[in-house]
């Protein structure tokens, strides 16, 4: 369902923009700095997901808002602790005094996530981006953050001297229409196929009846139980996680290992060699080796590091290679 890649190489600044495949629509982790982006991959952000506001996670935010600005888009953002000041710092740096004759209205709904409730601002262009609609709720440890209809997000709060946040997509299972077995049985496709898979996600009962358009142009009433066990072909959804800065320490490792757990791409720093993991944990940072001996232990199928220490220009592929030997118990 996604395509996730780096922004920029791994010793930059550090973002993933994930693509949603067949929808024009994007996820961004971190937003360092964004120019390798282009324009249109921009605007197809929806949901934006910070782990903490060093300038080097979130220096891009005000590159997104000129991109922005002046169109019809709504985007979300989740950040840690303290995330509603930083932006509403943001919004104060500028004048917004000709805003209200704008034909359309850039928004952004803004939630915050402690480690047991999430608060949420919205802001709008027009209104001179003041704060809106302000909504608290209570969260444990492992609700979602956003649920949607084909994936979920998790996130989780790591030390990294302030609150870090690490993030989590699950894709939900794909339901797929086998085309043959359909044509078999005499079915042709149409909306009520979506009727049948909301059926199957929402786990209705097999007895219940889903009108179904015969190849003659009929409708004949099928139980969903049949229906399924004929014509449909569920797959596990991909996983994805993202785990930025973070020191090495029992209660990040035990939260790092949630996030990553059986992820099929675990984007994660790297900043230190194996041989310099004093200075990783002074400075609240992860080595290669650590990055790849967790990947290994929550049985990661991929990882990719980022943010490699500028100490290491021109020597990156030893902290690939230190990884990958991690990863694979070497």
């Amino acid at each position: 369902m996604f395509h996730a890649h780096l922004i920029n190489d791994p010793a930059s600044d550090p973002g993933v923009y994930l693509k949603l495949k067949h929808r024009r629509e994007a996820l961004l982790f971190d937003m360092g700095e964004l120019h390798g982006l282009a324009p249109r991959q921009i605007l197809k952000i929806s949901n934006v997901f910070i782990s903490h506001t060093h300038v080097d996670h979130f220096i891009g935010f005000d590159h997104l808002l000129r991109i922005c600005l002046g169109r019809d888009l709504h985007i979300n953002l989740f950040g840690p602790p303290g995330f509603i000041k930083n932006i509403e710092g943001k919004f104060a740096s500028y004048s917004w005094n000709l805003v209200e004759n704008y034909t359309n209205d850039f928004s952004l709904s803004v939630t915050e996530i402690g480690e047991h409730t999430q608060i949420s601002f919205d802001y709008s262009c027009r209104k001179g981006f003041k704060a809106e609609n302000n909504g608290i709720m209570a969260r444990a440890a492992n609700d979602n953050i956003l649920e949607r209809r084909d994936f979920n997000v998790k996130t989780a709060c790591l030390d990294h001297k302030i609150p870090s946040l690490a993030y989590r997509v699950e894709e939900k299972e794909h339901i797929n229409i086998m085309k043959n077995n359909l044509l078999e049985a005499g079915l042709s496709p149409g909306p009520w196929l979506e009727k049948l898979k909301e059926g199957i996600r929402n786990n209705k009962p097999n007895d219940m009846p889903i009108v179904a358009t015969t190849v003659e142009g009929g409708n004949t009433a099928i139980s969903l139980g049949k229906l399924k066990a004929s014509i449909v072909k569920i797959s596990a959804g991909k996983i994805f996680s993202y785990v930025a800065d973070a020191r090495y320490n029992p209660g990040n490792i035990k939260k790092i290992l949630y996030i990553a757990d059986k992820a099929d791409t675990l984007f994660i720093e790297a900043s230190f060699l194996q041989e310099d993991y004093r200075t990783a944990f002074e400075k609240y940072h992860l080595t290669a080796h650590q990055a790849g001996s967790l990947a290994r232990e929550a049985q990661v199928k991929n990882i990719e590091i980022f943010h490699i220490s500028p100490k290491y220009k021109g020597c990156e592929y030893l902290l690939h290679a230190e990884a990958q030997e991690a990863l694979r118990g070497m």
